[in-house]
Order: structure tokens, then C-alpha cells, then sequence
């Protein structure tokens, strides 16, 4: 009898105990969980900083100083008073983005069409003529060569295209230019005056012979060469020229 009392005391007691326990410990064992996030403070967003009119090297700084990413730098055509200079961007300023987001940068490149004066590259020498083409922030696709018996070789006989006062930047550049001439120059087409100059420098002496024409264009020009452009001579030769005349004063050559 007195084990069974002893016994309920004890069951009674372990029961008190469990119920205390229980009270106390299972609100920390079955409250809510908490998520603590791995990112923490850093996944806060950001506002995007406003870095148009901003040089590309200076936006970049200013998208990482906040902690984004410059994902992109595209060009865009825009007014000359801008070039060089970031024009628009994406995200816009001032919106809500999470770190470590890119950001896209568009420049200016400048307008589409830029000054072009081809006359002025004739005479210059090729490389003279594709720096003032780099000037007019235009580019040059490379040159062509052709002999002349005038121009000295390596100098601008010829542009293309020769449109004038302004040329896009997506439209190339070609020259053409001298490649001097070997052997006997070509006279047919210069003036008599000119021709007599050409033939001097070639250590050529000229003969002149006058024929009657009926173009008045062709009046004081030579018409007709006897030895072909181009033929082999020694310094010294001679060369026969025909020159044209509409009237009878022949003159003094």
C-alpha cells in the first residue's frame, strides 16, 4: 500500500514537472521562424545617379560608386555641342534599383554628316589629305593609283565621292592618286605653253607644228603627239607636236 502511494506521489509530481516544462519551453521551440537573409543590409535598392552629360569615363565611376554595374556603352548620332558626352541611360535617373544591377550608357558620337570639301584635298599629298580627312572626323577607305604626266607621284589627282559641303560618317573615303609616269609624257590636251614646260622637265625638246581646226577649243592646245605617252626615251630626244589654230596668226614659239 505504501509503494502504490509512493508511486502515484511520483507520477504526479513527473506530471506537475512535464506541465511546468511545457509552458515554459514551448513558446521558444514553436514560435515563428526568423529568415535572416545572407545578402542583409547590401540588398537594400538604390537610386540610379543621374549621369548624363558626363564623359563615359566619369559615368562608369558614378554608376560603381553606388554600387551598380555599367553593363553597356552604345553610341548614338547627336548635336556637336554634346559630342563626347553621355546623352541618355537606362535605368533613368532617379529610379529604385537593387545593387549590383547594370546600367546601359548611350554617348554622342556627334552629328550623322560632317564638313566635306574635296576640292580642297586635290593637290595635297595622300597623306596630307587623309589627315584632313581624319580632321573632318570623316575616314578614308584606302587609294587608288593611276599614273599622270603632270602630277608628281604620290599627290591627289581625284576624289570619291565629290559631293560637296558635308558628307555622312558612315560614307568612306577614296583617293586617287599619281603614280608620276615613266617615259615620254602625254602632251595631247596641255596648252602649248604647258606643253613646252612638261617637255623641259623631262629633258625633252619640243618641236612644235601648227594644224589647222575648226573647234576654237582646241585653238593654242596640242591635238596630236608623234611619239605615243609613255614610250621609252633618252634625255635629249626630241618629240613633235601638233598644235591646233583656228585663225591665221600663227605667233612666236
Amino acid at each position: 500500500m505504501k509503494s502504490f502511494v509512493r508511486y502515484g506521489i511520483l507520477a504526479v509530481s513527473a506530471a506537475i514537472l512535464a506541465f511546468i516544462a511545457g509552458t515554459v519551453l514551448a513558446p521558444s521551440i514553436f514560435r515563428t521562424p526568423r529568415f535572416i537573409s545572407s545578402i542583409g543590409a547590401a540588398s537594400a535598392p538604390v537610386t540610379v545617379p543621374d549621369v548624363t552629360g558626363l564623359s563615359r569615363q566619369d559615368a562608369q565611376r558614378e554608376i560603381e560608386s553606388v554600387n551598380l554595374v555599367l553593363a553597356g556603352q552604345w553610341s548614338e548620332y547627336g548635336p556637336m555641342e554634346t559630342m563626347g558626352s553621355v546623352i541618355r541611360q537606362d535605368p533613368p535617373p532617379g529610379a529604385m534599383t537593387p545593387r549590383g544591377a547594370p546600367v546601359s550608357i548611350f554617348w554622342n558620337i556627334g552629328p550623322l554628316y560632317r564638313p566635306y570639301y574635296p576640292d580642297s584635298l586635290l593637290g595635297l599629298y595622300a597623306v596630307e589629305a587623309e589627315e584632313e580627312i581624319a580632321d573632318w572626323q570623316l575616314y578614308s577607305i584606302g587609294r587608288s593609283w593611276v599614273p599622270h604626266p603632270l602630277i608628281p607621284e604620290g599627290m591627289v589627282i581625284g576624289v570619291s565621292p565629290r559631293q560637296y559641303d558635308s558628307l555622312s560618317v558612315t560614307t568612306p573615303v577614296r583617293l586617287l592618286v599619281s603614280t608620276g609616269w615613266d617615259g615620254i609624257p602625254r602632251f595631247v590636251g596641255l596648252s602649248a605653253t604647258d606643253a613646252r614646260e612638261v617637255a623641259r622637265n623631262s629633258s625633252l625638246i619640243p618641236v612644235f607644228e601648227e594644224r589647222a581646226t575648226g573647234d576654237i577649243l582646241q585653238d593654242g592646245f596640242v591635238i596630236e603627239q608623234m611619239v605615243p605617252a609613255g614610250s621609252r626615251y633618252i634625255p635629249g630626244d626630241s618629240i613633235k607636236l601638233v598644235v591646233g589654230k583656228t585663225d591665221t596668226e600663227w605667233g612666236t614659239w
